[in-house]
């Protein structure tokens, strides 16, 4: 009998990885397959990574013969990672007060995200729960790119949290006290804490990259020379002279990164502490290709008082002979969130099972899983249509029937119709008259009842036109969030009374109407480079406060300039935006309330 082959693809910034596993009789992994390679992109420019994904995932595909459904595992560097409380309830009302208390904390609204969560520590009270969301478009473009090569996905899982996964697989003891886990990846790292009751996530915006910028900007050479120049030296394939001056530069760099990533880890260390109520970490763990840095184990080991060790994940694993010893020694340190993939997935079924968040739309998954079949059900279809010749051949005996009974029928009415018209012409003039009249107040009536609706469905393609419009200025001006659109219809003049337009008769005049649009939502300001902190009652440093507040303004105004230039704006009545109170400085977003005039001719 064979055994069931389960496939995980890895997608890093950096690399893509694909592997693949079985579960042998006596439930322990296996591992059949792993190949990898290096993306060849321009790391700086962050739209090439899908470019530079698939351009890999062909190569392996090409070298390997790779093809099928697979699970895939996004990076870090593309969700948004949130971590919250809420009261513990039964698990039927679970779903409704994490969307409530998410919505909160996300500066985008949930509708707008593919987001999903996990329960990571419960203490009967509160419920300590990990949400991650990506947006839809990044979802759906990495999929059909992805069926392009012919490996389709089944789920997309978010890798924050494959390496608590990992370690649970490698069968140590958890319970041992508190544990840090760091996976040093190429544009930011994962900092997983790890304590008896659960585990807590932070996502620092420090990798490898920034090493190698500060390279290529010391050394005066692009992005991707210093990325080779880096990878040559730090892993020992080419010599450098000793009186070389790179050297002295890469030296330092490394010295400078090594230093931020430890205060990161005490700053975070901190932070935990102080959430958790509890110990600092007594044992730290390292993984991910940034974690080869020569030097970087002793010098956290050094600054952090702790004993730093690199994670296996291979450890309770067992690994086929058809894998070559060379491959496996690089790509250990790419393992570990895929082997927290494939341990969930194994364990799919199992009470307690590992834990995961899928961000695969579902409408995706339907139409992922509907491709393969398609052809199988043309071919049902065609043949099916083949089969009811001979009982087609009897319905049409029974169609001849019922055509006669139907002529039958056609007769009669047109025979009672003559009569009646009969006897409607003999009615007396003035009977008639009276029931014209009759039949032109019901009309009229009918038509005033109606008005409502036919007004209604002429506002709706000025609503479409409208939200196109404000589409593209929203466009123009980038990341711009609406969270409310309102109209409110008012009379323009102020003696005309109620707001609504009056047809009680037909002879009354029409009240002009004015429209009043209200847009409410946020407008974000992004900036590469500051790493703002998770906690919100941390205060921001001024330098970086006065750059955001100057960013802030000038948003705002080209945020009104659109809005201004919109075709069916008359006039901004009033406007209102705040990056203190409703707007959160050190989430980069502000809220911005804007009441606007439509133009007359332009109703909603």
């Amino acid at each position: 009998m064979k055994t069931e082959q389960t496939m995980i693809v890895n997608c890093g910034v950096s690399h893509v990885s694909v592997s693949v596993f079985s579960n042998g009789e006596d439930g322990i992994l296996r591992l059949e397959q792993v190949c990898f390679a290096y993306l060849k992109h321009d790391f700086s420019v962050e739209e090439q990574w899908l470019d530079g994904v698939e351009a890999g995932l062909r190569e392996l595909k090409s070298e390997h013969g790779l093809s099928g459904e697979a699970h895939f595992i996004l990076p870090g560097s593309l969700l948004l990672i949130k971590t919250i409380r809420v009261p513990h309830v039964e698990e039927s009302k679970q779903d409704q007060i994490v969307t409530f208390e998410l919505q909160q904390k996300m500066p985008y609204p949930l509708t707008d995200l593919v987001w999903g969560y996990q329960v990571v520590e419960d203490d009967g009270v509160e419920q300590e729960v990990l949400a991650a969301a990506v947006r839809p478009d990044i979802a759906e473009a990495f999929c059909e790119r992805m069926d392009t090569i012919g490996i389709r996905p089944v789920d997309l899982s978010a890798a924050s949290i494959l390496d608590y996964n990992a370690m649970r697989h490698s069968h140590i003891d958890l319970k041992d006290g508190e544990m840090l886990v760091i996976n040093v990846g190429a544009k930011s790292s994962n900092l997983l804490f790890i304590n008896p009751e659960g585990f807590l996530i932070r996502n620092i915006g420090l990798g490898g990259n920034s090493l190698t910028q500060h390279i290529a900007d010391n050394l005066g050479v692009s992005f991707a020379n210093a990325e080779d120049i880096k990878t040559r030296y730090f892993s020992g394939k080419t010599a450098f002279a000793a009186d070389d001056p790179g050297v002295a530069v890469m030296q330092k760099n490394a010295g400078q990164f090594m230093t931020r990533l430890s205060q990161e880890v005490t700053r975070s260390v901190v932070t935990y502490k102080r959430q958790k109520k509890g110990k600092a970490p007594s044992r730290v763990f390292l993984t991910g290709r940034g974690a080869l840095l020569p030097g970087l184990p002793e010098y956290l080991s050094e600054t952090q008082g702790l004993s730093v060790d690199y994670f296996d994940p291979l450890r309770a694993i067992r690994v086929s002979e058809t894998v070559p010893d060379e491959v496996l020694q690089e790509a250990v340190f790419l393992l570990s969130e895929v082997v927290g993939e494939a341990g969930r997935q194994f364990e799919r079924n199992t009470e307690g099972g590992l834990k995961g968040i899928d961000l695969l739309p579902k409408d995706k998954k339907v139409q992922m899983n509907f491709r393969p079949k398609k052809w199988a059900l043309v071919l049902a279809a065609v043949f099916l249509s083949l089969v009811p010749l001979p009982g087609i051949l009897q319905e049409r005996d029974e169609q001849a029937k019922l055509a006669s009974i139907v002529d039958d029928r056609n007769k009669f009415a047109d025979a009672a119709a003559a009569e009646a018209n009969k006897r409607s012409n003999a009615k007396e003039g003035t009977g008639a008259a009276l029931g014209f009249q009759e039949l032109e107040i019901l009309n009229q009536a009918l038509a005033q009842e109606m008005e409502p609706f036919t007004e209604m469905l002429e506002a709706s393609g000025n609503w479409k036109g409208l939200l196109a419009d404000l589409q593209n200025k929203m466009n123009q001006v980038g990341h711009v969030w609406i969270d409310t659109l309102e109209v409110e219809r008012k009379p323009a003049n102020a003696s005309a009374g109620s707001g609504f337009r009056s047809t009680t008769s037909a002879s009354q005049e029409e009240i002009e109407l004015r429209h009043e649009l209200t847009i409410t939502g946020k407008v974000l300001f992004p900036v590469d480079g500051i790493d703002f902190p998770d906690d919100p009652t941390e205060e921001i440093q001024p330098p970086i406060q006065g750059k955001l507040r100057e960013l802030y303004s000038s948003r705002i105004q080209a945020l009104t300039e659109a809005i201004t230039q919109c075709d069916f704006v008359l006039k901004i009545e009033e406007s209102e935006s705040d990056i203190d109170k409703i707007g959160k400085l050190n989430q980069r977003y502000a809220y911005f309330k804007y009441v606007l005039i439509t133009k007359p001719d332009r109703p909603l």
